[in-house]
């Protein structure tokens, strides 16, 4: 545990610094902007986490049950230079009473963003934090605790096994979007015996929203003694600044469909050996989900087929149990906090208890943005607004949607790119489309699917597709729909031979 340092007016040398903590009750942060960490002057959000054990820049990103986080936007503050922030300075605070933060023993730490491409303040690279220090919390006191942000975020090692590797690519279409050389990443899982003269059947995974490319290691016991244990698994990295590129190409981040269909692709398939478009397949949870039907349904003839689990809203007329298309029948616009009736909207569950709300999440995201879920929807679907960042479909403060905004989304709208140019696709996409969503999600996605399922049945399109909705199942993988697509890779293999 770090000493907890304070600058005060008499000198306590005779005290140790663990005591000195316990005897001046603290109300103030003064955050010494290190030279070591910053050689430019630093413009930016400085966020100043608590928890009540371990670092507060690791836990200030939980879901539920979130620990108090203090937003302050600064600007040029120079290298080397201190600035003493109060909670009355934050620009954005969680809990929004911050009155209700209780007083007495916390840790606390101040995390700067300086990632140009990390998802979550303080744990992407070059970000910088301080030192965690034990604190008795006291808003009114006058005293302030000492925080040096002198560290800076550091790459974690990949380790590589016989079969495990690290695949790095930097990215020509993303480079350019961007003005700087931007590396996408994958993990990858080898065949057992890989033979480099072999061809090889390569299923690309895509993870929900927060995992990675290290997400592979979850691969090698999932492939063990089954037909994956002879083919390539390939996990890409989709986290950017904005939260899941879910690889479509975006006005707002880039065209990450493009550089991972076109360039991350062929680069890897021809260092480890796939057998091409005909034994190639994408499938994903969640984000990962959306993901994988997004990538199928946008490039066709790159896959042969697509699993997909549990996927983010895939109909926008279902965003989660909201309407984002149409205002209410009096013409006033819908909102994201609260139904019709004005009911507070769930965002999340467990069986039939509301665990958060969807203004609670957004109320938090909004302020560790960007990065977070809701904004990542944003900031892949919207094109950029007049203040250079992704144009927003709903206010924070009121909840109110703009329905003009949404209008841009329709593009994205994987119900809606089905349903009006299936003419075209079904000779594409025949028989290559699996769906499964939980009757229960967590997350209220099954509704997006419910609705595509009915449009598509009245459309004669389900005999070209697999659309299910499992009776009890939450927000998970569906096993038997996971062991479909392995006895595909397998048939198909066979037939090869």
């Amino acid at each position: 545990m770090q000493a907890l340092l304070l600058r005060i007016a008499i000198t306590l040398c005779a005290l140790p610094l663990a005591e000195t903590a316990r005897a001046q009750a603290v109300g103030a942060f003064e955050v010494r902007f290190d030279a070591a960490a910053f050689t430019a002057p630093f413009t930016g959000p400085i966020f100043v986490a608590f928890s009540e054990e371990g670092e507060p820049r690791r836990g200030m990103h939980s879901w539920f049950n979130p620990p108090p986080v203090l937003r302050f936007d600064l600007a040029d503050v120079a290298s080397g230079s201190s600035v003493t922030l109060t909670p009355s300075d934050a620009a954005a605070h969680h809990p929004l009473d911050w009155a209700s933060v209780s007083t007495g023993k916390w840790r606390v730490q101040a995390v700067a963003r300086l990632s140009a491409t990390g998802r979550q303040a303080g744990l992407g690279v070059g970000d910088a934090y301080s030192a965690a220090v034990e604190i008795e919390y006291e808003p009114s006191a006058a005293q302030k605790v000492l925080l040096s942000i002198e560290t800076a975020v550091e790459p974690e090692p990949f380790e590589e096994s016989e079969r495990v590797k690290l695949f790095e690519h930097t990215s020509p279409a993303l480079s350019k979007f961007h003005g700087f050389d931007y590396a996408l990443r994958a993990g990858v899982l080898l065949p057992k015996d890989h033979d480099k003269d072999r061809r090889y059947p390569v299923v690309y995974s895509v993870t929900g929203f927060g995992g990675s490319h290290t997400g592979i290691r979850r691969w090698e016991s999932r492939v063990t003694d089954s037909v994956l244990d002879d083919c390539i698994v390939v996990v890409p990295d989709a986290n950017n600044r904005y939260g899941h590129s879910v690889f479509c190409d975006s006005a707002s981040i880039g065209p990450w469909g493009h550089a991972l269909v076109n360039e991350l692709i062929p680069a890897l398939e021809k260092e480890y050996g796939g057998a091409g478009a005909a034994q190639r397949y994408v499938t994903g949870v969640s984000s990962g989900g959306w993901s994988s039907l997004w990538l199928q349904v946008t490039y066709p003839e790159t896959f042969a087929g697509c699993w997909s689990h549990v996927p983010d809203p895939i109909d926008f007329h279902d965003f989660q149990q909201i309407d984002l298309y149409t205002p209410l029948e009096d013409g006033t616009p819908r909102n994201m906090y609260v139904d019709e009736n004005g009911e507070k909207r769930p965002l999340a569950r467990r069986g039939g208890e509301v665990m958060l709300t969807a203004e609670q999440f957004i109320r938090r995201e909004d302020v560790l943005n960007p990065g977070g879920q809701i904004r990542s929807f944003e900031g892949t679907f919207s094109p950029l607004g007049e203040d250079g960042t992704p144009r927003r479909v709903f206010d924070v403060e009121t909840g109110a949607i703009d329905h003009e905004a949404a209008k841009a989304w329709r593009k994205y709208d994987i119900s809606h790119v089905l349903l009006t140019g299936w003419d075209a696709l079904e000779p594409r996409l025949g028989g290559k489309i699996h769906v499964y969503a939980g009757e229960v999600d967590t997350f209220y996605l099954e509704g997006a699917v419910e609705r595509f399922q009915g449009l598509a049945r009245e459309a004669g399109m389900l005999d070209a597709m697999h659309i299910e909705v499992v009776p009890g199942m939450a927000h998970s993988r569906h096993r038997p729909g996971h062991e479909a697509m392995i006895e595909t890779i397998a048939k198909r293999a066979r037939a090869t031979d």
